[in-house]
């Protein structure tokens, strides 16, 4: 039996089009419904709309139209407009399942669509990143992902510390298994490039409400001598990032080197990481970090915060940074530094994405997401 399975993604995220990948040799019918505005739709899943493999794949219609212009209007109505399309939808697609790909969007509006009328099919909620960990601070937001959750049947995360939380706020359904949201990785190499090759220093440069790429960028300029032979590279950076890189570790000259958000491809991404001998990504609160496991599989020593869930991914083979403070950073990167030099770590850290992140190993366990 062909499954019909309704999705509410974010069409411009890679990580939607990374996840509906792994089921495009099945045998379901996808149907689209964009949760937040976008002027383009994201490469992975026009490919996916554009192929002829078992599973097929197509945006709900008018779907450009409440993307962008009814999603400023729903911002004041809190989301009546697109919630009663997407019940609309639903009616004549009549899924096995609506799968929300992300709590604050996504989920709100299938909160807005389905409550409280009786569902004929089977609701998952899938918390992103911060959804949780972060928004259920606020009371505003509490609420809505407690009203979610009460009518969600299943309930997916990429962090144990998320399921907890999510039981916290009274979830009591299905807790699917704790994977990556995003999928795994496909291409894991049996050996790295050699230290004494590596000479990057990469640096997440997101600078915004939860990144604090200046942090990291602040404490880089403390560390002159020890940067000495390396080129700093800021990748994904905003235009305060490009600023205050520039202006801190503009005397690096051609060793700094930065990328506007959007400017690299994935895989350009990958070839950083395959030769940086480190990586520093701070925010105030994150999911596990794609960023960071790619990191750990292309054998570059990780520096992230502990706002994130990684120390259900490394201990002693990274760097988890406990207090956002130029100091406790800095500190950070000279461990990171020492941590590099012994190439035990990085094989340490490649044996835990074999184990917990291998593409066909995650892909299996996300397809089970889908029974019905």
């Amino acid at each position: 039996m062909r499954k019909r399975i309704l999705v509410v993604c974010m069409f411009d995220a890679v990580h939607a089009g990374r996840w509906l990948e792994q089921f495009k040799y099945e045998e379901i019918d996808f149907v689209l419904f964009p949760s937040s505005p976008h002027r383009r739709v994201h490469s992975k899943i026009r490919t996916l709309i554009g192929s002829s493999g078992p599973a097929t794949y197509k945006l709900a219609p008018g779907s450009r139209i409440y993307g962008l212009p009814l999603w400023f209007v729903d911002k004041i109505l809190s989301n009546r407009f697109r919630g009663l399309i997407l019940r609309k939808i639903a009616e004549l697609f009549s899924p096995h399942i609506v799968h929300a790909l992300e709590l604050t969007n996504a989920g709100y509006v299938s909160l807005r669509a389905f409550a409280p009328t009786e569902k004929r099919f089977k609701l998952i909620s899938t918390n992103w990143g911060s959804d949780i960990h972060w928004f259920s601070r606020f009371p505003k937001h509490r609420k809505r992902l407690t009203q979610l959750l009460s009518i969600s049947d299943a309930y997916s995360c990429e962090c144990h510390r998320d399921v907890a939380l999510a039981k916290d706020l009274g979830f009591s359904g299905e807790v699917l298994p704790v994977i990556p949201n995003a999928g795994g990785f496909s291409h894991l190499e049996s050996s790295f490039t050699p230290i004494e090759d590596r000479k990057l220093i990469l640096v997440k440069g997101y600078q915004n409400w939860a990144g604090r790429a200046n942090v990291a960028i602040s404490a880089l300029s403390q560390l002159r001598q020890e940067l000495d032979g390396y080129r700093v590279v800021v990748f994904s950076a905003n235009l305060s990032t490009i600023f205050f890189a520039k202006r801190k570790l503009g005397s690096l000259g051609e060793n700094l080197v930065i990328h506007r958000k959007f400017s690299l491809s994935h895989e350009q991404v990958l070839t950083l990481f395959s030769r940086a001998r480190i990586y520093v990504g701070l925010s105030v609160t994150d999911g596990i970090s794609t960023s960071m496991l790619e990191a750990m599989a292309m054998g570059a020593i990780p520096v992230q915060t502990s706002t994130s869930c990684c120390d259900e991914w490394f201990s002693d083979s990274g760097v988890a940074i406990r207090e956002i403070s130029i100091e406790a950073v800095t500190d950070g990167i000279v461990r990171a530094l020492e941590l590099a030099e012994d190439p035990r770590n990085a094989a340490k850290n490649l044996d835990t994405i074999r184990l917990h992140a291998d593409a066909g190993k995650v892909s299996l366990v996300a397809r089970t997401f889908y029974n019905v």
